[in-house]
């Protein structure tokens, strides 16, 4: 769960105008029937009459206690609206909007250290908003579950919901979630710092927040209509150890169509200073990063 203070280790993330569109993707009657006997009982003879006397257990015998199962209480807090088959993910977003309402803007930042803390000020400054959408009926899409409201949509992705406490995604209705550049040299920071060992959170761990893309053959950032899978997925050791980064230096210095380029200084394990360069695209969990070069 994302529920420590993130680490005051850095706190700027280098960002440029080059905002990256993606959308996330958003994906009874009954019958009845009413049985007609077509044999009728004979009815009793006038002169007849039946009594049943319920029989009482023996002495001695017991009763088994018939044992009902019921669902945990739902926490108090503002209504968080269920996903139809994912009930997950109304769970997960609660403590987040019990925090936002509770302890507002600083008490999320500390634990939301999966998103760029230079855009949780102006995406969660609307809490009115927030609350109206996630009363809102939820949607389970392909790569997040979204509360819909007049003005607001909420989204949150697989990670968060299984993190067990989601940061979400909140982005003006009618329009798709941006990811932009603070979210690209984002990703870059996290991604060195876990090499460097000084990671924004002790839970940002590759198996539970991938920063790496998936290894599909999908990958041409130079256009040349071969696709391959992308190279860090083939060969995750292409960066070496590093001992440290400057976070001051991670920027996006190109973007080419649906890919973005970030560039980083590192000190690698002999000493040595190294300008790298990564290219980033936008998948299911957001930015992950495909080459280092």
């Amino acid at each position: 769960m994302k529920n420590r203070a993130a680490s005051p280790r850095r706190s700027r993330v280098g960002r440029t105008a080059l905002p990256l569109i993606a959308t996330v993707a958003l994906v009874g009657a009954c019958d009845s029937a009413v049985g007609i006997p077509t044999d009728q009982a004979a009815a009793p003879s006038s002169s007849t009459v039946e009594s049943t006397t319920a029989e009482s257990p023996a002495a001695g015998s017991t009763t088994p206690e018939s044992t009902v199962s019921t669902p945990p209480p739902i926490p108090p807090g503002p209504p968080v609206s269920e996903a139809p088959g994912n009930p997950d993910a109304a769970a997960a977003l609660r403590p987040f909007v019990n925090d936002l309402t509770g302890g507002g803007i600083g008490v999320v930042t500390a634990k939301c250290w999966t998103v760029p803390p230079t855009d949780i000020p102006t995406m969660y400054f609307d809490v009115g908003a927030i609350l109206t959408a996630v009363a809102a009926p939820a949607v389970d899409g392909q790569y997040a579950v979204t509360w819909t409201g007049p003005t607001a949509t909420v989204a949150i992705k697989r990670s968060e919901i299984a993190s067990g406490y989601a940061c979400p995604a909140v982005y003006p209705t009618g329009t798709a979630a941006v990811f932009d550049a603070a979210d690209a040299a984002y990703t870059v920071d996290r991604y060195l710092g876990r090499i460097a060992g000084i990671p924004v959170n002790p839970n940002d761990v590759e198996v539970s927040y991938p920063l790496v893309c998936e290894s599909r053959g999908t990958w041409d950032p130079n256009g040349t209509g071969l696709p391959t899978a992308p190279p860090l997925a083939q060969n995750p050791a292409i960066l070496p150890s590093i001992t440290s980064f400057d976070p001051d230096s991670v920027f996006v210095t190109a973007q080419n169509g649906i890919y973005t380029q970030v560039n980083a200084d590192i000190i690698d394990a002999s000493g040595a200073y190294q300008n790298r360069t990564f290219v980033l695209t936008v998948g299911g969990e957001g930015y992950c990063i495909g080459d280092i070069a």
